[in-house]
């Protein structure tokens, strides 16, 4: 199981090398746990679609990798 991370102390980082890639995340943010995609090009975390910003990086306090799912 995974820990959450301190968003002013790693942000996620890139897994394929696409200059666009976006990384799904739990993010938790104002008392309250989200799906949030990080945008490796524009270092920021975007809406669920992927194309319009949400949130600055460490607007969020946590994040942590989306786990896999089940098979």
């Amino acid at each position: 199981m995974s820990n959450w991370i301190l968003t002013v102390d790693r942000l996620p980082e890139k897994r394929h090398g696409r200059k666009a890639e976006h990384i799904p995340c739990l993010i938790a943010i104002d008392g309250r746990v989200e799906i949030g995609l990080w945008n490796c090009h524009h270092l920021c975390w975007d809406d669920n679609e992927g194309d319009d910003y949400r949130y600055d990086p460490q607007t969020p306090t946590h994040w942590m990798p989306l786990p896999e799912p089940p098979q």
